[in-house]
């Protein structure tokens, strides 16, 4: 089932944030937006209303897990999936305890997890 979306792609570094967005661009159904830091990204959120964030977990400015805080305060029904390339499984599996949707995908898995998970996230708010 294809379930259209807004999804925000949040991350300091501009290759990372294309890279992310080329592979969520091959689903036609999917609205891609970016943001360079954690605060450009509430901003975002106010105005575009995303269905997902993606948030890198290390930025300057505001970190990720200090913007998936204030996401879920500022729009609950905006689900969160964290990523970064500094984290063990195990501080993961912490973190996404912490910060809601228990989603966590380390960079050098994007290319196999992300669609999925974004997909999942969807499916189940969708059931909800």
């Amino acid at each position: 089932m294809r379930i259209s979306a807004k999804i925000l792609v949040v991350d300091d570094s501009d290759l990372v944030r294309r890279m992310v967005c080329s592979f969520l661009t091959q689903q036609s159904h999917w609205k891609i937006y970016q943001a360079e830091n954690g605060k450009v990204a509430l901003d975002e959120i106010l105005e575009i209303r995303p269905d997902v964030v993606i948030l890198d977990i290390v930025m300057p400015e505001m970190n990720g897990l200090e913007a998936a805080y204030r996401i879920s305060q500022l729009a609950p029904e905006t689900k969160v999936i964290l990523m970064s390339s500094y984290y063990t499984d195990e501080r993961a599996v912490t973190l996404n305890r912490l910060f809601g949707d228990g989603n966590f995908i380390q960079k050098s898995e994007i290319a196999t997890e992300l669609v999925p998970a974004i997909s999942r996230l969807l499916f189940r708010q969708k059931q909800a």
